[in-house]
């Protein structure tokens, strides 16, 4: 059985700071984790199988832990919690054949970039496949590229292959907004009418999120009472403060064996506070992360080519040396 809710919100609240980083010496392959944004290395996600109409338990559990594991997001995790518990009753009746309350699942996700929203996406589609809602559970990633055609006539067919790709799971629509951007633009307004038509042939079968700005968001739903109408959930995603920064980089550290030295957690947390201080990690969050240790390990192999020798843990060993440069090469970043 699952523990009670709040068990699993006492657990989602007190797991910002992960278990400290292992690899090196005694590394050995980690288990998959889910941060608060996508891993550095991530496998496209598969559909998986499981009859309609079943619960999962186990499946259940996993997505659950899964979604405690992950750093911050205090208000977007128990808006998940609430809508697993809404669905799991939901599930419960469509079994027993009692009426439905005819609410769907489509959300919108406001909030910043590098804040999590992919990664919550693909959580809510394992959910819903683990209660039988869903067939497959996956998730197809799409923004207005993949919707918008070449020419009038077009874009109707290129959003129900999307709709078609994603049927049993979730469409998740990134930058949203942008179909609605400008009302000259003919192709955006005919993408999001095939979207609100879609969703309605589809709708037991395609759960969709939006994401995007919060105020673009709110201007891009209020653009078609169809859209209103469809997307009565909007889940808001805060902002990394600079100690949910620093324990997203171990996670990543972790997750790909890498043995971060005192010396280089310490300059690390001095780094976050710097860049938070001076408000330079709002637009990219834990992408920002990512791109820090991109250099992080560009600096590791100039320190290591120069020794003729190397044992097998230094290969996975950071020292405070390799954070040399990274601050002013993330400053740089933001200003271009």
């Amino acid at each position: 059985m699952l523990a009670p809710i709040e068990d699993l919100l006492r657990e989602a609240l007190d797991s910002a700071s992960p278990p400290a980083p292992t690899g090196g010496r005694n590394w050995q392959m980690p288990e998959k984790e889910f941060f608060g944004s996508e891993s550095l290395f991530e496998d496209k996600p598969k559909p998986l199988k499981q009859k309609p109409g079943t619960l999962n338990e186990a499946a259940l559990e996993e997505a659950l832990h899964a979604l405690n594991g992950m750093v911050g997001l205090h208000s977007a995790k128990r808006a998940i919690l609430r809508l697993a518990n809404f669905a799991r009753i939901e599930a419960e009746r469509r079994r027993l054949k009692l009426p439905q309350s005819q609410i769907g699942f489509h959300c919108v996700f406001s909030g910043s970039a590098g804040t999590g929203k992919t990664s919550l996406a693909r959580l809510i589609g394992k959910i819903l496949h683990a209660l039988g809602l869903l067939k497959h559970g996956h998730t197809v990633e799409v923004d207005k590229s993949g919707l918008v055609g070449a020419y009038l006539g077009e874009t109707p067919l290129k959003v129900k292959k999307a709709f078609e790709e994603a049927d049993g799971g979730v469409l998740f629509l990134d930058e949203a907004y942008s179909l609605a951007h400008d009302k000259e633009d003919l192709y955006g307004h005919e993408a999001i009418d095939g979207i609100v038509k879609q969703m309605e042939d589809k709708r037991d079968r395609v759960v969709v999120i939006v994401a995007g700005y919060p105020k673009e968001m709110r201007q891009f739903i209020d653009w078609n009472p169809g859209l209103r109408s469809r997307f009565n959930r909007t889940i808001h995603f805060e902002d990394f403060d600079e100690k949910e920064l620093f324990a997203i980089q171990k996670q990543m550290l972790r997750s790909i064996g890498f043995d971060a030295s005192d010396g280089f957690l310490m300059r690390s947390e001095l780094l976050w506070q710097k860049l938070h201080r001076d408000r330079l990690t709002f637009d990219g969050n834990a992408r920002m992360v990512r791109s820090s240790l991109e250099i992080v390990f560009e600096n590791q192999a100039r320190r290591l080519v120069r020794t003729p020798e190397r044992q097998r843990y230094e290969l996975c060993e950071l020292k405070p040396e390799d954070l040399d440069g990274v601050e002013q090469q993330l400053r740089n970043n933001y200003d271009d």
